[in-house]
Order: C-alpha cells, then structure tokens, then sequence
C-alpha cells in the first residue's frame, strides 16, 4: 500500500466524543459515529465509480486543493482514497463503509489533535471494534461480524499503526522550506592586459590572415559588384558578336581557299621530296648490280 504525509485541516476531524449521558445515549444507538461528510446516498453513487473520479471527489470533499504540488495533501488524500477503495472492494455496506472512514478519520484527529501514543490510539480502536462486534450477552448483531472485524483490524494495522511514528512527525514537525541555487564562476580573459601585436613587425600575408578583420560586404556593394560583372560578360558576349559579325562570305572563302593551297603546297613538297629519295636509293642499287 501506498504511504504519503499531507496537511489534515481541523474541518476534516470528527467532532470530539459527546460528554456524559449524551455519549452512552450515543452510543448505545450506534457504535461508532458515520462519516460525516458524506451520507449512504453519495457514498452509494461512489460505488462504481473509477478510482479516478473517487480521487477527484475527495480532493473536493476534503479541501486537498494543494495535493499535486503539497506531499502532505497528496499523502492524506491518497490514505482517505484508499481507505474507501478497499472497503468497496470488500464488499462492505454503505453504512459500514461510513464507519470505516470515520473511524480512520478518528484515528488520524487523535494523533493530530490530542497527541494520543500508539497505545492509547490502539486502545481506543479496540474498544470501537469490541463494540461494533456481535456480543453474546446483549444479544446484539453488530455492525460487523467476526470476519469483517478482523479485516479491518489488518487493514488499519498496515496503514495506520504500522506508520504510527510517520504520522506523528506529520503532524508535529513543521516542514522546511528549502532554496535550491545553482552559482557558476566563468573567466573572462580581460582584453586591457593583453596588448595587440604591432602591424609593422609582420608580414601582410600574416597579417591578413590572421589579424585584419574580415571585410564584410553591405548588400549594396553586393547588388553593385553583380551588376558591373553582369555588365562585364554583357560588354564581352557583344564584341565577340561583333567579331563575328566583321567577315563576310567572301572573305572567308579566300581565307579558305589560301588555307587549302598553302596546305596542298606543303602536302606536294613533302610528296615530291620522298619521290626523289626513293628515286636515288633505287638508283644506287641498280647501279652495284650493273658493276657487278
């Protein structure tokens, strides 16, 4: 089972035992006042209720606004919850489920409000069981029987008397608030210190590349260093055109035709060249054989 410590408001602690007559009158008609804020029309309606919806409601019932951000709301809103979610689940009447809750609310006042000891507390709780059993000598029936006495005497054992010591540092210790800082120390080298290298004792490459800052160019001069290359290619593309442009068909046909014979005169040198030196080898070789 689940244990968490919230705020208890007095609003959410029975009224305490009536005096004199009025507490025998009291309980001789019932052993152990219902819960009183809710009545067996509402505590009916909860019975098929998700375990969600029956948070969302005593979140309400009990003013645990806070249990989302508030350890000690969330911690008595979930003892409450679960107080109901296992009376339901054991099948219990609506008026002993009243009972049930009264009496872990009754629990809880004695250690808030009179610092009762597990003793005393335990005590009490034995008396309202003994009470509320079947008893032979009255020839009463009870508002439990045996078996349902003792499952709540192990459920109240688990979640309340087991934890006796952390609900009494619940109610009495009051909760610190603690500020959590995180501090951080950065160095910052001071420029003042540290004197800039002379631009004379270094050469330009140096420093350019490492010492002169970046030339940034402003959207102007990038619009207008577009425009003069722009202009440029322009400027190139049109008197390439007009190179073009300058011959006509004839002059290419001469330009042609002068191409042509210096290359068919080349061509006839080479030619007449290779003709004569075959010429004299085949000469020389007829002229051992005639000798020979």
């Amino acid at each position: 089972m689940r244990i968490c410590f919230t705020r208890l408001s007095n609003d959410h602690v029975p009224h305490p035992p009536l005096p004199g007559q009025q507490r025998q009158q009291h309980e001789m008609k019932m052993p152990f006042s219902q819960w009183e804020l809710l009545d067996h029309d509402q505590l009916n309606m909860m019975l098929d209720v998700p375990v969600d919806q029956v948070q969302l409601q005593f979140k309400d019932i009990l003013d645990f606004k806070n249990h989302q951000t508030c350890v000690k709301d969330a911690a008595l809103l979930d003892y409450f919850v679960n107080g109901f979610c296992w009376a339901r689940e054991m099948n219990f009447t609506c008026q002993q489920i009243s009972c049930i809750m009264a009496l872990l609310q009754h629990l809880l006042y004695n250690i808030k409000n009179n610092q009762t000891s597990f003793a005393d507390d335990f005590k009490v709780f034995t008396e309202i069981m003994n009470v509320s059993s079947p008893s032979a000598e009255t020839d009463t029936s009870g508002l439990f029987n045996a078996d349902q006495i003792r499952s709540i005497t192990r459920y109240v054992r688990i979640s309340v008397f087991q934890h006796y010591r952390l609900y009494e540092w619940l109610f009495s210790q009051q909760r610190q608030k603690q500020l959590f800082t995180t501090e951080k120390c950065i160095e910052v080298v001071n420029p003042v210190d540290f004197v800039c290298p002379l631009e004379e004792g270094m050469s330009a490459d140096v420093f350019f590349q490492h010492v002169a800052p970046p030339c940034v160019q402003t959207p102007e001069q990038c619009i207008q260093d577009c425009h003069e290359q722009n202009g440029e290619e322009v400027e190139r593309e049109e008197g390439e055109e007009e190179d073009r442009t300058g011959f006509s068909v004839e002059d290419v046909r001469e330009m042609l035709e002068e191409t042509t014979r210096e290359m068919l005169a080349q061509l006839q040198a080479d030619f007449t060249e290779k003709l004569r030196a075959h010429e004299e080898t085949y000469t020389s070789r007829l002229e051992r054989l005639q000798k020979v």
